[in-house]
Formats: structure tokens, sequence, C-alpha cells
């Protein structure tokens, strides 16, 4: 028991003692051990408490920005909802509008189709009346009628008499005249005797003496003639008949709108008011045809550039005159023409409709619509070669004649009434230039022509589409010889150009006229002046070819206010071979032009577009057409361009440039860049000072090249906005003063330093 007691008590001091060491122990070790992670735990709960806390208020941004999103979406999907329902009213106007225009078309052309049948009709119709009319009077019933008919007629003839200047000479010549006499029945010998007096007091009056033995007479029954008589003395006809009356009065009912049961009332209506005296006209003959060429014995008394009808309404105009016969260039499908044919004079220099009809219309050489838009019906005609005006008619070209491009209009500056040449290679944009010009002239009340000279039919309709997408045919007029047609039309298309603007400007209108190209219609007046078997000239060209393009371009002027005060300003254009601008045409016309404006094949390439030459290109007018503050802005412009390609060029070859020629190419290189301009996108003349200014005084110098486009397409809308009356200060062709330029400096100098290349 004793033991029992004593290992017990043992036991519990030896486990206090233990319980003692392990609390002090513990309460050393264990905060040593623990701590750190007991701390560590506490910062997780209290991060874990922040984080909470964050969640809670990012929940609280998520929902508000959820409400916020789905407040815009709303609006965007509204607005989307408001732009789409707004697209679709402007696509529905547009389909109006594209199928208002359709059958607008629609019923242009079938009206035209309805005219076109029924003149058609008509003629038949007329024929008809005609054929009845020769039975109806062919019978012996009718023999009284028709010899009175037939005395009536002769009396006027023989009033009518005369002997013409071509006659007369032959005359003198031969010491005869040939003299024809034609009736339904054989001519008495009264009547013979009374046109033979007649012919010989005509031949007195005309300061020769005859006698009956040199009148060679032949008589003929011709019962087509109806009634009267046809008396033809040498070239001269004068047709006396009633077939001859009939087919007068059926040319003028023919143009006439009637119904089958009116044609006998407007018959009657037209023989009663017709003239009754006899026609008088010269006949010819057809003596050989070949390449839209034809000689033609007869017609005496031609003029050059005379209007010569034949059969199946084919015309020709006269081009040659040699002692025995004329040589004459046709005028369409000449197919059906035969040697023995008989032509007549018209007595009319070749001529052109004219008026504000044409406005919109694409019209042929002679001025036929070839658009499918129906008949033109115009009033007045011009002669297709007029006098150009003199020079107490003209005054100084002052007024300029915006191009829209800035490289023309701040270096070769056009002016109204000039005659400025656009000259270069094939493809380095010349057409560009004059369609990018048309296009300007909207709003600025310039009527414009553009005459398409030996190009194809495709790409002329693709022109016409350019200048109807921006609304520029309003005010233009189309005339087109393309390279399909003969050499005839190709040669007039010019003359017939310029004697529609010719109508506009003694009108007192301003009028633009480009001739695209005149090399390819000097290239047609030598296949035409070969084909005429006339001498060609210096380097196989006609030796007038020089006269051909003077005497066209001479036509432009700016008249004074006596003369109508119109003006009609000249873009001839010509096609070098080779850039070779001291070639035979393009010397010509630069001598007769008053500048020009040099297109290079290499600028072209190397993406310079308009690719204008600086040094070759010139304005012989210059400032004096040009505004205020554009020549303020870029005098000194063409100067340091030209400085510009100078050093570039030179610089190519060496390498250490002083500090002045590296700054002046590096603004050169900008200025080039600033004068690059797309297609179709001619600009304001405000909006080209703006730009060549701020360029020029060098704020554009830290700008990198690759973004000058971006930098003047900022440039302008900043500069407008803040500040749009300078805009019409410059428009009034006034300089720039103090008070403009310290503005326009201020505000360019805030938009370089907000630009963000």
């Amino acid at each position: 028991m004793g033991t029992f007691h004593y290992t017990l008590l043992y036991g519990l001091i030896n486990f206090a003692i233990l319980a003692v060491a392990l609390y002090f122990v513990g309460k050393k070790i264990i905060p040593k051990m623990f701590g750190g992670r007991r701390t560590g735990i506490v910062d997780q709960i209290k991060a874990a408490d922040d984080a909470e806390e964050k969640a809670k208020e990012l929940l609280a941004g998520i929902e508000t920005a959820n409400q916020k999103g789905e407040e815009e979406c709303a609006g965007i999907l509204s607005a989307a909802r408001s732009a789409a329902e707004a697209d679709e009213e402007r696509t529905e106007a547009a389909d109006r509008r594209a199928a208002e225009e359709m059958t607008a078309e629609n019923e242009k052309a079938l009206q035209y189709q309805k005219h076109t049948a029924r003149t058609e009709l008509t003629r038949d119709t007329m024929d008809e009346v005609i054929a009845q009319a020769a039975v109806l009077l062919g019978d012996d019933s009718h023999a009284a009628a028709r010899e009175k008919m037939t005395e009536r007629l002769i009396l006027r003839a023989e009033k009518k008499l005369h002997i013409t200047r071509g006659d007369l000479m032959a005359f003198q010549e031969k010491g005869s005249i040939q003299v024809e006499m034609r009736g339904v029945t054989e001519p008495s010998e009264d009547h013979i005797r009374r046109v033979k007096a007649a012919i010989l007091r005509a031949l007195k009056d005309a300061g020769e003496d005859a006698t009956e033995d040199q009148l060679n007479i032949t008589t003929a029954v011709d019962e087509s003639l109806i009634g009267g008589v046809y008396l033809r003395i040498g070239d001269t006809v004068y047709d006396s008949t009633l077939k001859g009356m009939l087919n007068r009065a059926k040319d003028s009912v023919s143009v006439l709108e009637h119904d089958d049961e009116e044609l006998i009332d407007a018959l009657k209506e037209e023989l009663g008011k017709a003239d009754r005296d006899p026609a008088v006209y010269q006949k010819g003959t057809v003596i050989s045809v070949s390449d839209g060429i034809c000689r033609i014995s007869g017609v005496s008394d031609a003029m050059a550039g005379e209007l010569i009808e034949f059969n199946q309404d084919l015309r020709g105009m006269v081009m040659d005159l040699e002692k025995d016969n004329i040589g004459v260039v046709l005028l369409g499908d000449y197919s059906g023409l035969q040697e023995g044919d008989e032509v007549r004079r018209s007595g009319r220099i070749i001529e052109v409709p004219v008026g504000e009809e044409m406005i919109g219309r694409v019209v042929d050489s002679l001025g036929n619509p070839i658009d499918g838009g129906g008949e033109i019906h115009t009033t007045e005609t011009r002669p297709i070669e007029s006098p150009a005006p003199g020079v107490i008619e003209r005054r100084p070209v002052s007024v300029p004649m915006q191009t829209g491009i800035k490289a023309i209009d701040a270096l070769v500056p056009i002016g109204r009434g000039q005659r400025e040449l656009i000259i270069g290679d094939r493809q380095t944009g010349k057409t560009a230039i004059a369609i990018d010009t048309i296009i300007n002239q909207k709003g600025k009340d310039m009527i414009c022509i553009y005459v398409a000279i030996g190009q194809k039919e495709s790409t002329v309709a693709g022109c016409v589409q350019k200048l109807r997408e921006h609304n520029a045919m309003e005010y233009t007029i189309v005339v087109c010889a393309s390279a399909s047609e003969s050499a005839p039309m190709l040669y007039i298309a010019p003359y017939a150009g310029a004697a529609m603007g010719e109508y506009f400007m003694h009108k007192g209108r301003d009028v633009l006229i480009i001739y695209d190209d005149l090399s390819k219609q000097a290239v047609a007046y030598r296949e035409i002046s070969l084909l005429l078997h006339r001498p060609p000239g210096r380097e196989a060209y006609p030796g007038d070819v020089f006269y051909l393009h003077s005497r066209l371009l001479e036509r432009a002027a700016r008249l004074s206010e006596e003369a109508g005060g119109g003006s009609m300003t000249a873009l001839p254009i010509i096609e070098t071979q080779a850039g070779d601008i001291s070639a035979y045409i393009p010397t010509n016309v630069i001598s007769i032009t008053d500048g020009q404006i040099f297109l290079e094949t290499d600028l072209f390439n190397s993406g310079v577009r308009p690719a204008v030459n600086v040094g070759l290109s010139v304005s012989r007018v210059g400032g004096s057409a040009q505004l205020g503050a554009m020549k303020q802005v870029a005098g000194r412009l063409r100067m340091d361009l030209a400085q510009y390609r100078e050093l570039a060029a030179f610089a190519q070859f060496g390498s250490d440039l002083d500090k002045a020629t590296r700054a002046t190419l590096h603004r050169g290189d900008r200025m080039t860049e600033l004068l690059k301009q797309g297609q179709y996108a001619p600009m304001d003349a405000s909006d080209q000072v703006i730009s060549i200014f701020a360029v020029s005084e060098g704020y554009a110098d830290g700008v990198e090249l690759q973004d000058i486009a971006r930098y003047e397409q900022g440039l302008l809308p900043y500069v407008n906005s803040r500040y749009p009356q300078l805009r019409n200060h410059i428009m009034s062709g006034k300089k720039l003063g103090d008070e403009q330029l310290t503005r326009l400096k201020k505000l360019i100098s805030e938009y370089t330093e907000s630009f963000d290349a």
C-alpha cells in the first residue's frame, strides 16, 4: 500500500513538473511558432473583408453600368431604327426618283418612236396623195386645166429666169449654153420661143449679147411632172411643175402631226400658202465615189463649205473646187450612192442646230441626237464656220475660270475667253482634267461643251455617265464624233461645237469648250486632203493644217459689252508622242493658244497626279485671270517648285547636303504632296488658298509626308467653321489684308499644334 502511494505521489509530482515545464516552454515557443501564421490569417481575414466590400462596390458599379448600358443600348437601338427608317425613306425616295427618271426616259423614247412612226406614215400617205393627184390630173378630161396651169407656170418661170455666174462663165468659155425643157406634153413652139427670148434677155442683163443659135435646146415629155414645165439652163433648174409644188408642200406637211383624215386639208392649206414661184436650184451628177469622198460635175456655183443634198437623206460638204468638178466629203452612210446619181445645191453653208434645247444632250457632228432622248426641237441654226471676233469686239481676259485643280489654278491660271492647251502623251490624265473642269463649273453660270473626237463610244459614254453622276449634264452639251465614224464627221465636230458655243457667247453667256482631241482631227483632215489629191505639206500633213486649227481656236474670246459681253474659253487637247512637244501639230497649236498645260509621263507614273510639269507649263494671261488671294499666296510657288525639282534631281547624286538645301527639299516634298489631287474631286478656290498658304508658309513642315492629305482634310473644315467670312473675302477677288492674314495664321497654328500625326 505504501509502495503504491509512493508511486502515485511520485507520478503526480512528475506530472506536475512536466506540466509546469510544458507551460513555460509553450509560453515562449508556441507564440514564436504560430504567431506569424496567426497574423497572416488575421491579415487574410481583413483582406477578405476588404475584398468583400470592394466586391459589393463593384457589383453596385456593374449594376449601375448595366443600367446605363441598357439605356445607351436602347438609345443606340432607337437611333439605329431611326437611321434605318430614314435610310429606308431615302432608298424609297431614290427608287421613286429612279422610277420617275426611267419612266421619263421611257416616255421620251416612246414619244420619239411615235413621232418617227407618224412622220414616216405621213410621208407615205403624202406620197400616195401625190400619186393619186398625178393620176387624176393626168386624165384627158383635165387637159384644158393642165394647159392653163402650164401657161401660168411658164409665165412665172420667165419672170424668175436669170443666168448664174457659173453658167455665164461656161457660156463665155464654150460659146453656147445647154437648155433642157420638159413637160407633160411636147412643149409647143410658142413656149419654146418664149423661153428662148427669156434666156436671151437674161444673158443680155448679164452683159452677153447672144443669138438663138447659141442656145442648144432639147425637149422631152415627162408625164410624171403632172403639169407645168421643167427648165434646165446650164446647171440651173427652174422647176415650175405641179409635181414640184406638191413635193414642196409634202415637205412642209410631213413634219406636222396630223391624223390621216386631216392630211388632205393640211395639203390644201400648204398649197394655198405655198410659193407659186418656180423652185430654182442647181443640179449636178456624181462622177465618182470612194472612201467617203465623191466628185460631182455641174453645180458650178457651189461654195466652199456648202451643204450638198443627195438622195436618201444623205448630205455632203464641199471641200474642193476645181474647174470642171467639185470634191464633196460625205456626212453619213454613203453605201447607197452610185455614179450617175443626181445631187443638188442647198445654197447654205453647212450649219448645226443651236439653242437652249441642246443643253444636256449628246449629239453627233451635225447636231442630231444620239443619246436616245428623242428629237431636239430647236428654232435656230448657225454655220459651223464663222469669222472670229475682231480686236475691237474683244476685251481683256481678266475674269478667272476656275478648274478646281490646285496645280492649275495656282500655277497656270485660266481666264474666261482664254485658249489654254492641254498637252501630253496618252494616258497622262488629259481628259481627266477636262472632265474635272466641267464638274467644277456647277453653279457658276457656265455652259460647257465637250467635243469628243475619234474616241471609243464606250469611253465617251463613261464620261457622260460621270457628268450625269455629278449633275454636270444640266449645263453641258456633248458633241461626239466617235472613232467608228468617217473622217469628215471627225473633221467638222470641233467646228460644230464652236458654233453651238458661239450662240451662247453672243447672248452674253460664258462658255467653256473642250476639244478632245485636235490631234485626231488633224489626222482626219490629212486623210480627207490626200483623198482629195491635195499636195501634202510638211511631215505629210496638209500645208494649211495650221489654218485648220487657228480659225477654230481664234473663235474663243471675251466679247465687249457692245458685242454681247459673253465669253468662250477653249481648252484644246493635243496628244504627243514620247513627250515630243516640238513636233509639227503640237508646235502649231502651242503658237496659236495663250499657254499650255504639259502633263509629263514620268510624273504621272510616279504618282504625281495631275502630272503638271511646272517648267514647261505656262499661262500667257497669268495673274490677270487669278483671284487676288490666290495670286498673293501662290506668287512664288512656281519658282519654289522649280527650284525644288532642280535640287531634287541634283540631290540624287550627292549625300552631303547643307541645311538650307535640306529645308528646301523638305518643304518642296510637302508642297508636291499637297498639289496631288484625286479625280472627280475639284476643290473650291478658297480652300485652295488656305491649303497652299499653310504649306508654303511652313506650318506643315513638322507633318509627316504621308499625313499631308489627312492634314489638309482636317485643316479646311477647322478654318472654315471658325472663320466663315474668309471664303466670301477670297471669292470677291480681293487680297488678304493684315487682319485676315493674322487670323488665318492663328487658326492654322492652332490646328497644327492639335494635329495628331
